[in-house]
């Protein structure tokens, strides 16, 4: 026999309406999951590729290193990479203290007129940079264009002209002369 408990529902209706499983939320909330768990994949394959290539570019640092390395002993540099800032400094000051000599035949290939030649060009670099010029010109007036025009360069400092003197060789005048000036070490020109 049953009892009337058993089919008497005490409940309102409202209530029992609740308790059952609302599966208008169920959607959304698989979207949301679906779509960060595809997001988040595609973050995880592009770390890894980015992993790649930060190997490949660590292993290729390595050959560039190697390859330095190599030069340095084909060049007798034996120093080592991680050089003190006062070695830089020290090669920095040495470096500004040496004398281009390509940039000042580049400069006197510049400004050598024409009728005007050299017989010898002497120079020295330890401890006043000067050059020595001994040639030959057609006329005077060549020789001073050519002081002049080392003074504008910023190559040369006060070239002085030690002597010109007028002489006859096959039957031509020519103008001997001798000129000392100082040279600019380091940069060069302004």
């Amino acid at each position: 026999m049953k009892v009337s408990k058993d089919y008497i529902n005490l409940l309102p209706r409202v209530e029992r309406a609740r308790i059952q499983l609302d599966v208008g939320w169920v959607l959304p909330v698989a979207l949301f999951l679906f779509a960060w768990l595809l997001l988040f994949g595609l973050q995880w394959k592009q770390q890894a590729r980015l992993h790649g290539q930060l190997a490949q570019l660590a292993q290729k640092k390595q050959g560039i290193q190697g390859d330095l390395l190599a030069l340095q002993k084909e060049l007798g540099i034996d120093s080592p990479m991680d050089v003190s800032r006062e070695k830089k400094a020290l090669v920095t000051s040495l470096l500004k203290e040496r004398v281009v000599w390509s940039e000042v035949f580049r400069q006197f290939s510049r400004i050598v007129p024409k009728g005007m030649w050299f017989d010898s060009v002497e120079g020295t670099a330890t401890d006043r940079a000067e050059i020595k010029i001994r040639g030959g010109s057609m006329n005077y007036l060549s020789i001073s264009d050519f002081m002049l025009s080392m003074e504008k360069t910023g190559y040369f400092k006060t070239p002085q002209l030690v002597y010109a003197q007028k002489t006859v060789i096959n039957g031509q005048d020519v103008v001997g002369f001798e000129i000392i000036a100082a040279v600019t070490k380091g940069q060069g020109a302004r």
